[in-house]
């Protein structure tokens, strides 16, 4: 029986050996079969820490905070180099475009009365031409835009509005002002000796800090009304 058995054996192994030795070459790949549906979505992950607080202790939003962080990336961009410090009216409102009149004061003037629909005058109360390309002293708009009193209270004395009620809020609003020009109280006044603020009618001789020049005293153009 043993015998037998081995010999089946070795006949079983032998035909195993000749079957693999017929068999052709492996054919091409098959094609691949479709994806499987995707499995289900793992668990919600760990809510974020909460943004900073605003000042009144309120979460600033996303959107608040993306303003926030343009806002300091814009301060990053300015230029604090202001290379001169202009003080007194004409040191900036001088004629630069012959064509439109920028940036003289009558310019200015005849710009922001077209704003509102209205006409400036061409001629001062002194006969002095308005004329957009005029580079007229700032004393000439006081004609009119000086503050009023009695039943002008609040007005200019000829004009609607002051020039106190123009300036500040123009020049104080304007970034080109503050940011290219440096600009801030000094740029227009000085403070007299009486603690009084005198208008700068005149372009200063100052240097790189806007000190006037001590050999140049009292300032020029300073005009106490």
């Amino acid at each position: 029986m043993k015998i037998r058995t081995v010999i089946v054996v070795v006949l079983f192994f032998i035909a195993s050996i000749v079957i693999v030795s017929c068999a052709g070459a492996v054919g091409p790949a098959g094609l691949e079969g479709p994806e499987g549906q995707a499995g289900p979505a793992g668990s919600v992950g760990a809510e974020g820490p909460t943004g900073p607080a605003g000042v009144d202790g309120t979460v600033l939003t996303e959107d608040q905070l993306a303003t926030i962080d343009g806002a300091a990336g814009l301060v990053g961009t300015i230029d604090l180099a202001v290379e001169q410090k202009n003080r007194g009216c004409p040191a900036c409102h001088v004629l630069v475009d012959e064509e439109t009149g920028g940036y003289t004061l009558p310019y200015e003037a005849h710009e922001r009365a077209e704003v509102r629909g209205a006409e400036h005058p061409n001629v001062a109360p002194d006969g002095t031409s308005l004329a957009v390309t005029e580079e007229v002293n700032v004393v000439v708009c006081l004609q009119c835009h000086a503050a009023g009193t009695g039943d002008r209270e609040g007005k200019g004395v000829v004009a609607p509005l002051s020039l106190r009620d123009i300036v500040h809020p123009a020049h104080m609003f304007s970034q080109w002002f503050k940011l290219h020009y440096s600009g801030n109280c000094f740029v227009c006044h000085n403070v007299n000796g009486e603690g009084e603020f005198e208008l700068l009618t005149e372009a200063v001789d100052v240097n790189d800090k806007g000190v006037p020049n001590p050999d140049d005293l009292p300032i020029p153009g300073a005009h106490g009304d």
